[in-house]
């Protein structure tokens, strides 16, 4: 792709492209050093004995009742399950450690929304004391202390409202000299399909000294924001270069790709950045965010990325490809409307076709082949995750023992790749002066 000069100075406008091209990869490498710092820094292990993980034997009970928080209920009928909390087991996403199989694992096969566990905690023998909430739980939870509620993750009572669980601390009431509590967790787990290890606490509450306790909050924290950061930082690169690519697109050779290029990189925005606002805040819930990801952003982006490559070359295949695009975009919209596996499959199928014709026709005779081919096949890696990893595909490595998932790192490479083919100016094209056909 290049900068056309349907300006009446061509030598200007290469000078602008040069411009927009540094200028977003000086952003993209900002972005990559800040984004490393944050991985190294989150990456690194809790701070060994500043808490009592709350493992081992609880007593749990399905359905929800309120006065199951009660400390004077005898649980003695209560189902009694042990939950082991090895550090060296992680939730294979974030990296998260502590991790362990749920409810449907622990003689609840079926198991959906509500599902409590009791257990009595030892206090530390003197000071404030905090309660860490369990960092993972299926899907959301709030905790009783000797009765009282003292916070959780998600909205549980009328209509449940849940976010991806975080780090919670909370400041336990005065003990007035006693020794232990009773601690109640009410759990709840969103119907739908899920895996036979699914289901509450993924991982365990820690109890400890207020300010061991607070050292150990911070530290969970900067995991969590490490474990998210890239879907924080990609999408501001994709914004930009997509603000870039439609100031720029009456100069360039093919202003329709850039203007392509633009929703695509603004859906995909959407896509990723929402995993960031759904592990760090409460504005929006997972059931929103799903809606919104499988109606909206993801047909979107698999439209524009199509619409976009199918514009970087000339072909008999062009229009044939433009109206599957256009169908499949139809086809994933109404498939995530009525809950099809069936029509989404089939969109998928047609924007997958599409990609590969145009793979083709640019490796016949389009220009900058190698740019554009690595360029579409990153962009395509991203599109199609849950595709690739149902065929295997590994799908999360760790650096700094932080997951960052195969998308993350497609997208990393392919937006300055991007950047590249958007803003480099062919020389032969700058010293003729005269502009490529348009496409």
């Amino acid at each position: 792709m290049t900068m056309g000069s349907r300006a009446s100075n061509p030598q200007g406008a290469g000078r602008r492209a040069r411009w927009m091209r540094n200028g977003f990869l000086s952003l993209w490498l900002a972005l990559l050093v800040g984004v490393t710092i944050l991985l190294a820094i989150g990456g690194r292990p809790d701070p060994a004995g500043l808490g009592q993980p709350l493992d081992r034997l609880w007593r749990f009970h399905p359905g929800d009742d309120p006065a199951w928080a009660d400390p004077a209920l005898d649980d003695r009928g209560w189902d009694r399950i042990t939950l082991v909390s090895r550090p060296e087991l992680n939730d294979g996403d974030v990296g998260i450690p502590g991790y362990f199989d749920g409810w449907r694992a622990h003689g609840h096969p079926d198991l959906s929304g509500y599902g409590w566990y009791r257990r009595e905690v030892a206090l530390p023998a003197k000071g404030d004391v905090v309660l860490l909430g369990p960092p993972i739980v299926d899907d959301g939870y709030q905790m009783f202390w000797n009765g009282r509620p003292i916070g959780g993750i998600g909205r549980l009572s009328g209509t449940p409202k849940v976010n991806a669980t975080r780090p919670w601390l909370a400041y336990l009431p005065a003990s007035n000299g006693a020794r232990t509590g009773l601690l109640a967790i009410r759990a709840y787990m969103q119907p739908g399909e899920r895996d036979g290890k699914s289901g509450g606490l993924r991982t365990v509450p820690i109890v400890a000294p207020r300010v061991q306790g607070e050292a150990l909050h911070g530290a969970q924290w900067r995991r969590t924001i490490a474990g998210y950061v890239v879907d924080a930082a990609e999408p501001v690169a994709m914004l930009v270069l997509a603000a870039m690519a439609i100031l720029a697109a009456p100069r360039l050779t093919r202003p329709e790709f850039a203007r392509w290029i633009a929703l695509g990189l603004v859906a995909s925005a959407c896509l990723r950045a929402g995993n960031a606002i759904g592990a760090w805040t409460d504005l929006r819930s997972q059931t929103a965010q799903a809606w919104q990801n499988a109606v909206i952003f993801a047909p979107l982006a698999k439209l524009g990325w199509t619409m976009a490559w199918n514009r970087w070359t000339d072909g008999r295949e062009r229009r044939f490809v433009s109206v599957a695009a256009l169908a499949g975009w139809g086809l994933a919209t109404f498939g995530a409307l009525i809950q099809s596996a069936e029509i989404g499959g089939t969109a998928r199928a047609v924007f997958a076709l599409g990609l590969v014709v145009i793979a083709v026709r640019i490796l016949r005779h389009g220009k900058n082949r190698l740019l554009a081919l690595g360029t579409l096949l990153l962009t395509a890696t991203g599109l199609f995750a849950a595709d690739l990893s149902a065929l295997g595909v590994p799908g999360i490595w760790f650096p700094f023992n932080i997951g960052v998932s195969r998308s993350q790192y497609a997208y990393a490479l392919a937006l300055p790749l991007l950047a590249l083919a958007l803003f480099t100016p062919e020389r032969a094209e700058v010293a003729r002066g005269h502009s490529l056909p348009h496409g």
